[in-house]
């Protein structure tokens, strides 16, 4: 009809809010802030990793896998699910190959078990924390915080889940707890539950829904902390050693000598091990030496085992001049002491096992320190081995060499002599090392001359009535440790163990030029009467060990008093997992007595293998509580659902706001089983009202047809709860109560056995999802 005029239609007011020339994005399309957000946990708690690799270059390169992984999403976020999650993997893969490139691996290195991967999974299987940086570990380390960032993203922008996004992160704040012992640094938890909490904020529609995934989330972060505290994973059983005596030195790990010392004043003394000495004589045994300092706490050099020699083969003890120093020949059987390294004279350059548990093929040299330690199981009880060298100690023969001037002469010839790196390492001090350290070496040192005369200067102003051996005055006073304040403190105190004073000295000592290093290991215990020299956890002890031109590496003994403190003031008591001497001990220079099997090394085993023998200690029961808390975990949400709904039905027998009640059970039963309502038309006020009939008229083309009929009974009483004069008391609470289980029942019957389990155990009604706004899915705005 050509006379009329048709009125164009009235613009909606989401229309009106866009403006002209503006169009909607997809339904499902990313928010960009969530994308962007998503790996920022997983690279917070990235963090927690450096105990476990050196350096940092790691973390770098990850956070540029991870940026370009946000900019590829970010570019594909109004495309199809499918599509971003193929743009995903395609980014991961193009990212861990250009990795490999830059870190010179061939570009499918990263998979290669030939390649990085496999020279990585040695080094792991090989070496404690830390892991040296080299080109592969970067390199796979980078990948695995770019793919597991990516989990986040898929998580958060595909799937989309934004409430488990931090699930990845959290795994990464568990890992490196349980490889050393320790939980997180609490900044880095707190910092990942802040971004996590952010991540969110911006996800989370509506509102009122960010409680029960905020809750999951700190059921998360209270797992990441308190699991390694609670499971010791490097207690004996795990270690494959029945001994309750742990070594306290623990691979590149700082506080080896404040352990030391807690070892030192233990209430019950406990042998360890027995030894015989080829001259009779007592022995030192190291098991490590300490000789990076650079950062104020005394560790291990780490070092890649991967690289070194085992120990079935022989070595030469590189800075021990053969001229100056003292065979060092002994015989030693493990009676109840769990280490991973070998108590071995200082200069120790042969090993041979005499008993058929202890595997030296398991066992690498650490670089030039001639100590040993394991790539598998710990020292086995009853493990018998001799072991051959040579060690230099200060004294009067070494004094008249130096007055002679013969000394300096003899510097490097007919021995190995350190590397020029490893002489800088053990010349490193800390920028801001007190002054007084210093000054006071100066003082001592005054004019004694060469390096030798200073060392002997420190050495015996320590040994002077100006200093007390005191293994309780540092715990009292509050300077226990080795780090450089507490040196500080000590030389005023005056009062301390051989923690403190190896520690002084060798710190010292450095101020003076001279390269230095600690030795840890035990010191000659009670001689018995066949003799053999029984040790006990009393006779730990360390001690400095300076390098001196043309004599090599010199053990000194600062520590007053130090034969006192080594003889057991109290006989020691037999450990429970202590050997019988069922076999005498053979002497250094003679083959094992008959009976007693020499063991060759399998051709099966290979390094890192794990031991044989049964686990002991309390290690089962920090196994149990950690499977239990896995299992409280994987079990909470089922009864966190569990527990609402009891809380509500409950509501509504007692006929409190029954008919809400009520309403909020199905809702989240429908949400449970896949349900989500669909998304209002434009333009129509009633449906997206904030009502439970609107809620309902949206649900209806999705859920199956045999559940609607208590649906529809669940909001009549809805509405007659909020406008019938009688309120709450007008509702039927029978019917109510019969319509909601009924309508589970229903649910159930139309969904798959895999669908109605996951409503139990993992209900989808506590995470946050905005398809349950009232205004469906959010529209953003897009250029036309």
């Amino acid at each position: 009809m050509s006379g009329v005029q048709t009125r164009p239609a009235a613009p909606s007011r989401a229309e009106a809010r866009r403006g002209p020339g503006r169009t909607v994005d997809r339904p499902d399309a990313s928010n960009p802030w969530v994308v962007a957000v998503a790996p920022v946990p997983v690279l917070i708690a990235a963090l927690a990793m450096r105990p476990l690799v050196q350096g940092i270059a790691w973390w770098v390169s990850g956070v540029l896998v991870a940026a370009l992984l946000v900019g590829t999403m970010l570019a594909v976020r109004r495309r199809a699910p499918g599509i971003r999650f193929v743009a995903l993997v395609a980014a991961l893969v193009v990212c861990s190959c250009a990795a490999a490139v830059v870190n010179d691996v061939q570009p499918l290195g990263w998979l290669d078990r030939d390649g990085a991967l496999g020279e990585t999974l040695a080094a792991i299987r090989l070496n404690p924390a830390p892991l040296p940086q080299s080109d592969a570990i970067r390199l796979i380390v980078t990948v695995a915080i770019g793919w597991v960032a990516g989990v986040s993203l898929f998580l958060a922008a595909v799937a989309p889940t934004a409430a488990l996004a931090a699930a990845p992160a959290l795994v990464i704040l568990i890992v490196p707890g349980i490889v050393t012992g320790s939980p997180a640094a609490p900044g880095l938890v707190i910092a990942t539950a802040v971004a996590f909490l952010a991540l969110l904020w911006l996800s989370v529609r509506p509102v009122q829904r960010a409680l029960p995934a905020a809750v999951v989330g700190a059921i998360g972060l209270v797992v990441a902390v308190g699991l390694p505290a609670i499971v010791p994973l490097n207690a004996g059983w795990l270690s494959g050693v029945t001994g309750a005596i742990q070594s306290p030195v623990q691979p590149g790990r700082p506080g080896t000598l404040l352990n030391l010392g807690q070892d030192l004043r233990q209430p019950n003394e406990l042998e360890v091990f027995r030894y015989r000495s080829s001259d009779g004589q007592p022995e030192y045994l190291k098991l490590a030496d300490l000789d990076e300092f650079g950062t104020g706490d005394w560790v291990p050099t780490t070092t890649d085992a991967s690289k070194s020699q085992t120990a079935d083969q022989q070595q030469w003890a590189v800075g021990i001049n053969p001229r100056l120093s003292a065979r060092g020949d002994v015989t030693i059987r493990v009676t109840g002491l769990s280490s991973n390294y070998l108590p071995v004279p200082s200069g120790a350059v042969s090993i041979e096992s005499r008993s058929t548990n202890l595997d030296l093929s398991q066992w690498r040299w650490m670089g030039d320190s001639s100590t040993v330690r394991s790539t598998g199981p710990a020292t086995p009880r009853g493990a018998t081995y001799e072991v051959y060298g040579a060690s230099t100690w200060s004294g009067e023969y070494l004094d008249a060499i130096a007055a002679s001037g013969l000394l300096g002469r003899a510097d490097g010839r007919g021995f190995a002599t350190p590397s020029a790196a490893q002489i800088r390492t053990d010349l490193a001090l800390p920028d801001n090392l007190p002054n007084s350290i210093a000054r006071t070496a100066q003082r001592v040192a005054g004019t004694a001359g060469t390096d030798y005369q200073e060392a002997r200067a420190l050495e015996q102003w320590f040994r002077s009535d100006l200093f007390t051996y005191s293994e309780t005055a540092p715990v009292e006073q509050g300077y226990d440790g080795d780090s450089m304040d507490v040196i500080a403190k000590f030389l005023q105190v005056r009062e301390g163990y051989c923690v403190h004073f190896s520690s002084a000295m060798a710190v010292m000592a450095r101020t003076l030029g001279i390269p230095s290093r600690i030795a840890v290991g035990y010191r000659a215990g009670a001689t018995q009467a066949d003799g053999e020299y029984t040790v006990s956890n009393r006779q730990l002890h360390s001690w400095p060990e300076l390098y001196i031109d043309g004599a090599g590496w010199v053990a000194f003994e600062p520590t007053p008093d130090s034969d006192q403190a080594a003889t057991s003031s109290t006989e020691a008591t037999s450990t429970p997992s202590a050997a019988a001497p069922e076999t005498p001990l053979p002497a250094p220079d003679r083959s094992a007595p008959a009976g007693s099997a020499t063991p060759t090394p399998s051709a099966s085993a290979a390094p890192g293998a794990a031991g044989s023998t049964s686990g002991g200690g309390n290690g089962p029961l920090g196994l149990a509580v950690g499977i239990l808390l896995a299992v409280a975990l994987l079990v909470s949400p089922a009864v966190v659902r569990a527990s609402r709904r009891r809380s509500r039905l409950g509501a509504i027998r007692s006929g409190r706001s029954p008919a809400v009640n009520a309403w909020r059970e199905v809702l989240d039963d429908v949400a449970d089983h896949g349900h989500a309502p669909g998304i209002a038309p434009p333009g129509d006020p009633a449906a997206v009202a904030r009502t439970a009939r609107a809620v309902l008229g949206r649900l209806r083309p999705s859920v199956p047809e045999a559940v609607l009929p208590h649906l529809d009974t669940v909001v009549d009483a809805v509405d007659r709860e909020r406008f019938a004069a009688g309120g709450a008391a007008s509702v039927d609470t029978g019917a109510l109560l019969v319509a909601v289980q009924e309508a589970r029942v229903a649910l159930d019957a139309s969904a798959s056995g895999a669908r109605v389990l996951r409503s139990r155990l993992l209900p989808p009604s506590l995470l946050p999802s905005s398809a349950w706004s009232h205004d469906g899915r959010r529209t953003r705005r897009r250029p036309a």
